[in-house]
């Protein structure tokens, strides 16, 4: 017999120290994915089956336990496994989000529906499936608006728009992010990775409000009746709008402390709204005149093939990924422990389609003060397909930064910006 508690954790990572965590935690991993392992010695089971198909997944669990015995939890830091985990949770009756909070975080249009009905600032969002239905929203809202997809990631696809033929090319845009399968530029072509993103069978353009100020996310976890905020990131880095590309995170916030506490609270009434009860959230808000107003409710931990989570350890000495799994299991997840320092990071954008044939001043900005970190995002030989804001991942990797104020964050993630490159063969 053993004490040792069994974790199904659907889809891999990128990201090494997201990977050991289970292990670290003394728990047998089951791994529920297409492809193999990305680091074998992360888990202890392979169970080779696609993670975005909810009855694949479920088939292959109950065979898994009919031969091994009882798991204990389900797990996944992947956007497009989200709706498969409460589906799993909930036929074996483990903690987690229900299916329908998973739905209803992961249905962009739903979650504004929802919201505005709770009374949860939101920017007001109509549906469109064709593009007559895009202009009669577009005359009801009034420019400027954005436009988007029903479902994603990555803000992909994410458009502001200004008039009638910006409407029309965006919704053209957005629409066909469906059904294209990958980028082309000339000879150049790379994956389109929003299709491990999208919801099942949620095809619909959004039309959007747009609202102005200060653009803030915030990681929390929550179980047993506790909702923990684990950091606010600012975005200093204003967005080259008419997209809306991540760029630079910085933590923790500098706004004032009764503007994060109206973020936190609007947060976590959000996710109250929408029924969230056993997890974790990336909330994207904006901070307007007349308060936070939520963006999107992720359910899932910030970027965790990004640095979103390694800024939280930093400058707070939480790890995100542990405090879900805590949550997941059954137990009290917990805060912060303390402000150790600043922390953030940028990604590093391609200036142009091509073959890589190297990366130069890669030891330059290793050796830089502030820099901890790089995670690199393409690979000598690879295709760069610089097609924004249809191919988000246009950007060949992310530097992680921290010091003892933001402004030595930023010098560092500046610097390394302007000094590391791809150089194309």
């Amino acid at each position: 017999m053993t004490d040792q508690k069994t974790l199904v954790m659907i889809s891999s990572s990128l990201n090494p120290d997201l990977l050991h965590t289970p292990r670290k935690m003394g728990l047998k991993v089951v791994l529920v994915a297409a492809a193999p392992p990305r680091d074998p010695a992360a888990f202890d089971c392979h169970l080779p089956v696609d993670e975005l198909d909810e009855d694949a997944v479920l088939d292959a669990v109950l065979g898994y336990i009919a031969e091994h015995g009882e798991v204990h939890a389900v797990a996944t830091f992947h956007e497009g496994s989200l709706h498969v985990a409460a589906r799993l949770a909930k036929e074996l009756g483990l903690p987690g989000n229900s299916p329908e909070a998973a739905r209803a975080m992961r249905d962009k249009f739903l979650t504004g529906r929802i919201l505005a009905e709770a009374g949860v600032g939101t920017p007001v969002t109509l549906l469109a499936t064709t593009l007559d239905q895009a202009r009669a929203a577009a005359r009801q809202l009034g420019y400027p608006l954005v436009v988007k997809p029903q479902s994603g990631a990555s803000s992909q696809g994410v458009i502001k728009v200004r008039d009638d033929a910006e409407l029309d090319a965006a919704f053209t845009l957005v629409n066909d992010l469906y059904r294209v399968r990958e980028f082309t530029d000339g000879q150049f072509s790379a994956p389109n990775l929003g299709h491990i993103f999208f919801y099942p069978n949620l095809r619909g353009v959004l039309v959007q409000e747009y609202v102005t100020g200060e653009e803030v996310a915030i990681d929390l976890v929550y179980g047993d009746g506790v909702f923990e905020a684990l950091a606010i990131h600012d975005k200093p880095v204003p967005f080259a709008e008419h997209h809306f590309f991540e760029t630079t995170y910085v933590t923790p916030s500098v706004l004032p402390q009764a503007v994060q506490r109206d973020v936190v609270d609007t947060a976590v009434n959000a996710l109250r709204a929408l029924g969230a009860t056993v997890g974790a959230a990336h909330v994207e808000l904006r901070v307007t005149d007349a308060g936070p107003k939520i963006i999107e409710v992720n359910g899932r931990l910030g970027g965790t093939t990004a640095y979103v989570q390694e800024s939280i350890r930093e400058s707070t000495g939480v790890w995100g990924p542990l405090e879900y799994l805590r949550a997941v299991l059954g137990e009290r997840p917990r805060g912060p422990q303390g402000r150790r320092g600043h922390a953030g990071f940028t990604p590093l954008m391609a200036e142009r389609t091509g073959r890589i044939e190297r990366f130069e001043g890669v030891e330059e900005v290793e050796r830089m003060p502030g820099v901890i970190g790089i995670r690199w995002m393409s690979r000598p030989g690879d295709h760069l397909v610089v097609k924004y804001p249809e191919n988000p991942a246009s950007y060949f990797a992310l530097v992680l930064a921290r010091g003892e104020d933001r402004a030595e964050v930023l010098r560092a993630l500046r610097e390394a910006e302007r000094v590391l490159r791809p150089v194309y063969c």
